[in-house]
């Protein structure tokens, strides 16, 4: 087909800005490189076209994510969406993407096959996962402490770790929280002197200032438990520095650092870089029904918001104090999913699916699986099985107008609320996420470990003791033996999979790699194996 031949698809085959920018930066490396090198040239490569539909020259997805040309002006948006039930800061880059992939327009009507949306999908995926995996550094100049104050010999301990950061960190202004400034444990006075540093380097944080200024800290160090995470979570409602946790609690499974090698984790966290874990928060809002007018009229509008809560852990709607069941109306993207006739239900976080919704039967979910986990509470039937539903689905749920009673709703065990009949609320994936510090890459599977005692078994006791003298030294000797020739147990390296050829590998990556011919002349001749 010649140049100036009609395209048949509206999506260009060229790569786009941003999967030319990563095949450049990847195929400077020379032919001789070694292979490691040349295999990351191919991963790169083939994740490069997987991303090329979100960053075509066509921009059908018009995002910020793909460099626009100088000479060519950008579509415009046109939003389908209901304002209603949409925040007023959903304007961000990743919202449009998904926004123009949802509402159908008429571009995306035109252009998208399965193959392109299959295409699409996995380059999402792709980009997910180095999301998660990115390592960012932190250029820390407030640090905020957040210190658990049911325990006062804490106290002692943010003393002891305040100290040592003005010495060793001269740059950095530490923040700690009024009522522990203020106690005479802490001693502010002394801190200063010991460690011979200006007095406006220890300042005093208030949560008003927190409301005012969410912006403002660089990165937060809590000494406590999973509650005082929890409590940092509340104070910052919308956007909130990354959260290293010290494990000063009862339970762990937020709190992954070791208070007792903080003079070794603390350098590692501000003078290289780190993995932080995005974990989901769910947005809450709750809408109250209107009452009709004196003279019987009703408004416009049905229902009014009166209050919306950013939650790490779950949504509880329960019957309070009433002796009836509740019933709720639960509502999945407009539809309608089920009536629960039980004492309340869970709607939970995948960081919440250890808390409240485990204790009633729900399922652990991994923190970096984007889900709402929907969890009964005593039901009426025993059918009434939790749910994991996809974080892109919108649920609201309702108390009927039918209903024996009202019911109440917690936000982390905070701010209850009572819902009369007709109120509900709508449950969305927050655009906020909670930035954790990752301690190591198996956190997850070893705090459930050593707190649910997940999967752990007694292994099965010998029986060597009824063996006679001589066959119990035979038995010991064979045993050793067996572990010694033991195989490892690890998980098999990327270097030992073989991978299938892609058929619709780039040019450059055939170009790069691609062995050189052999000249006739030079070629040594081969001796036949066989004779006439």
């Amino acid at each position: 087909m010649g140049s100036d031949s009609p395209v048949s698809s509206p999506l260009s085959r060229e790569l786009s800005p941003l999967s030319r920018t990563l095949t450049e930066s990847t195929g400077k490396s020379s032919p001789g490189s070694d292979p490691k090198d040349k295999k990351d040239f191919k991963n790169k490569s083939k994740r490069s076209k997987s991303v090329s539909h979100l960053a075509d020259r066509n921009r059908i997805l018009n995002s910020k994510m793909t460099p626009l040309n100088a000479e060519r002006a950008p579509v415009a948006l046109h939003d389908t969406t209901d304002s209603g039930d949409d925040d007023s800061d959903t304007g961000s880059a990743a919202e449009k993407v998904f926004r123009r992939l949802s509402v159908g327009s008429n571009d995306m009507r035109r252009a998208t096959s399965h193959a392109q949306l299959s295409s699409t999908a996995h380059g999402m995926r792709l980009l997910s996962k180095d999301i998660q995996k990115s390592m960012v550094t932190l250029e820390v100049k407030r640090l905020m402490i957040v210190t658990k104050k049911q325990d006062s010999s804490l106290v002692y301990l943010t003393r002891e770790m305040v100290e040592w950061i003005l010495v060793n960190y001269p740059g950095i202004e530490i923040y700690v929280d009024e009522s522990v400034e203020k106690s005479g444990k802490f001693d502010t006075p002394g801190i200063i002197r010991d460690s011979r540093c200006a007095s406006h380097r220890i300042k005093c944080w208030t949560p008003e200032l927190v409301a005012k200024k969410d912006n403002f800290f660089d990165l937060i160090v809590t000494l406590g438990g999973d509650g005082t995470v929890l409590y940092v979570s509340s104070l910052f409602q919308r956007s909130i520095p990354p959260v290293m946790s010290f494990s000063l609690g009862s339970l762990g499974f937020l709190t992954n650092f070791n208070y007792e090698n903080f003079r070794q984790s603390l350098p590692r966290v501000l003078n290289s870089k780190i993995r932080s874990k995005m974990r989901m928060r769910l947005s809450c809002r709750v809408f109250r029904r209107r009452k009709p007018h004196k003279d019987g009229t009703r408004s416009r509008k049905k229902f009014s918001m009166i209050g919306e809560y950013h939650v790490l852990n779950e949504l509880t709607i329960d019957r309070g104090p009433s002796a009836f069941i509740s019933m709720l109306e639960v509502f999945g993207d407009n539809s309608l999913l089920t009536v629960a006739q039980a004492d309340g239900l869970i709607i939970a976080t995948p960081t919440g699916s250890t808390a409240y919704s485990l204790s009633a039967g729900g399922s652990l979910v991994y923190p970096s699986v984007n889900a709402i986990a929907v969890t009964p509470i005593c039901p009426h039937t025993l059918s009434f099985r939790p749910i994991i539903l996809p974080d892109s689905m919108k649920l609201k749920v309702k108390v009927p107008l039918n209903s024996r009673s009202t019911a109440w709703a917690a936000f982390d065990g905070k701010n209850r609320v009572e819902l009369f009949k007709g109120d509900y609320i709508c449950i969305t994936a927050s655009p906020h996420s909670f930035p954790t510090l990752e301690s190591s890459p198996t956190e997850f599977i070893d705090s459930i470990s050593r707190t649910l005692n997940w999967n752990a078994r007694e292994q099965q006791k010998s029986f060597a003791h009824m063996l006679s003298q001589k066959n119990q030294k035979n038995y010991v000797t064979d045993t050793e033996n067996q572990k010694r020739d033991a195989p490892e147990v690890r998980a098999p390296s990327d270097d030992e999979e073989e991978e299938e050829e892609d058929e619709d590998s780039t040019d450059v990556e055939n170009i790069q790699f691609r062995p050189k011919a052999v000249d006739a002349t030079k070629a040594p001749k081969l001796k036949p194996n066989f004779q006439l």
